[in-house]
């Protein structure tokens, strides 16, 4: 099969490396773009895998070259397919991996300086696997049931990577959920943690907001203030200043049980 031979339309399908994953058939060919997650050079990329089905032949476009490559056999068609959905099925498996292994920091009460930075990072790489897979695992369905009639094409060869495929995409759906769950619960116990010490400020204030007071009292430059006449009228003011700490305290206490 030849470039000209597919239509100008289908041909800039093939030629987009952004195009989602789709199953078309046509009256002289069909074609099926695949597109999948993968790492490259430790970043998350898309790829886009693309075919024409013919009659006669199965070929595979190289978006990189322009050119098409027909494939020797149906066999060859499953293997080329076969690599690339377990390449992303090991990809998902990384991710759940790495999921479980802060969802372990974070019951462990480990120290999460950056626990925001990676949530975001794993939600927002995984959203975006999520929705790649979702449109990959219904084009390669939409290829299942329109050739599942055909000899030797689905029930022995095809049925295991549509099922790698949809395991790949409810990995990502279970990262997701736990990473829903994971944000909660870090939330709860940030904010149990702010309650606490709010809690202890409010304690402090409740014990030194009386002693402010009545240092703030004694030590306005005004005349005929109480114990100023006195020889030991600093201690007065210190004896008066510790009772009023205890007995706030014992207030605290007594309220903090009721």
């Amino acid at each position: 099969m030849k470039i000209k031979d597919i239509d100008s339309l289908h041909q800039e399908d093939l030629e987009n490396s952004l195009h989602p994953s789709i199953f078309y058939t046509d009256k002289n060919y069909d074609l099926f773009i695949l597109r999948l997650p993968s790492f490259l050079n430790n970043k998350l990329e898309f790829l886009n895998y693309s075919f024409i089905i013919t009659n006669e032949e199965y070929a595979y476009f190289d978006n990189q070259n322009k050119q098409i490559i027909s494939l020797n056999s149906i066999k060859e068609f499953y293997l080329y397919l076969d690599k690339s959905i377990k390449s992303t099925m090991k990809l998902t498996n990384d991710y759940y991996s790495k999921v479980l292994d802060l969802e372990e920091s974070v019951y462990e009460n480990k120290k999460q300086d950056t626990f925001n930075k990676t949530w975001y990072e794993y939600k927002n790489e995984l959203i975006r696997v999520n929705r790649i897979l979702y449109k990959a695992n219904e084009a390669l369905e939409n290829l299942i049931d329109t050739y599942k009639n055909e000899k030797d094409y689905l029930e022995r060869n095809f049925a295991n990577i549509q099922e790698h495929l949809q395991r790949s995409y409810r990995t990502t759906g279970l990262c997701l959920e736990k990473l829903d769950v994971l944000y909660n619960f870090h939330q709860s116990k940030t904010s149990e943690q702010m309650n606490k010490i709010v809690y202890v400020l409010t304690l402090l204030s409740g014990i030194f907001l009386p002693l402010n007071l009545i240092v703030g009292f004694f030590g306005m430059n005004t005349t005929s203030l109480p114990f100023t006449k006195f020889e030991n009228g600093t201690y007065f003011v210190i004896s008066i200043l510790i009772m009023t700490g205890i007995l706030a305290s014992i207030l605290i206490i007594y309220l903090k049980r009721k």
